[in-house]
């Protein structure tokens, strides 16, 4: 057996404010849960050991504010960034829509350095206030999953029973490994899925379901791709004409001003 490798992993946690993000931060360095609400200051920082499949492995958690104050102060925090918790809120659909916004953030102000995601809806405990249902959470994603061509891991959390929380690191640990080659089998529990641009794999689909699935994911992303080329060529094509048809133009007029002194001298010729 080949001797565990260490690696060292930066993951941010983004959303909106007050949607859960430090009370995750805490469940999963196990100091509990606090009913009370601290709005983090531009960002926090913890650190914590995850080994995974005889691997060492360090996480270092940034959790950053959300609310539109603190804009600047934190595009900082996401250099070397190489992954990002999406949070939202169960109770408020809003900071779900808004998740698109944190996704081009990350990936803008990490100069694409994070391009692993795994998308939380927290407060699952919150049952009577709920908004967001698991279908309209799974749909969502869906569509971000097309229209950006990352794929995604949904699943509920809830840092005070602590529903997930330990699940999602596990994860979210899995899927960086990949980056190295390092392919630990992804078995999803239940309520845990994983959605592609072509659609939502579920933790009860079989492996070769799931194969299927990303393939088919991966040559809509193909797909995709390619009709974007196709469409920045035929712009191109539409650009040449149009400087064709101003080219056209101006020898048009030439011609005609030309005729038009032709038909004066020959005017003037016969006059005389």
């Amino acid at each position: 057996m080949s001797e565990g490798k260490e690696f060292l992993f930066k993951i941010l946690l983004l959303g909106d404010g007050a949607v859960g993000k430090t009370s995750i931060r805490e469940r999963y360095m196990g100091k509990g849960f606090s009913g009370s609400y601290a709005k983090t200051i531009g960002a926090d920082f913890a650190s914590k050991d995850h080994p995974k499949g005889g691997h060492k492995i360090k996480l270092q958690i940034f959790d950053l504010a959300g609310q539109d104050a603190y804009v600047v102060a934190r595009k900082a925090f996401y250099k070397g960034g190489q992954a990002a918790f999406l949070v939202f809120d169960l109770q408020d659909s809003s900071t779900m829509s808004n998740l698109r916004t944190w996704i081009k953030d990350g990936i803008d102000n990490s100069a694409g350095t994070i391009n692993t995601f795994v998308i939380l809806g927290n407060k699952a405990d919150l049952t009577d206030t709920r908004q967001v249902s698991n279908e309209m959470a799974i749909e969502f994603c869906q569509q971000v999953a097309f229209e950006t061509g990352i794929t995604f891991v949904f699943l509920e959390t809830s840092a005070k029973t602590g529903l997930n929380i330990d699940v999602a690191f596990d994860i979210m640990t899995t899927r960086l490994l990949k980056k190295f080659n390092i392919d630990i089998p992804l078995d999803l529990p239940d309520g845990v899925s994983l959605i592609g641009p072509g659609g939502a794999t579920s933790s009860s689909t079989s492996a070769e379901d799931k194969q299927a699935i990303q393939a088919v994911a991966q040559a809509a992303k193909d797909s995709n791709k390619a009709t974007m080329e196709l469409q920045g060529k035929l712009e191109l094509v539409v650009k040449k004409i149009e400087e064709m048809d101003k080219r056209l133009g101006a020898v048009e007029e030439r011609f005609t001003k030309l005729a038009s002194i032709v038909k004066q001298l020959v005017d003037s010729n016969n006059n005389s």
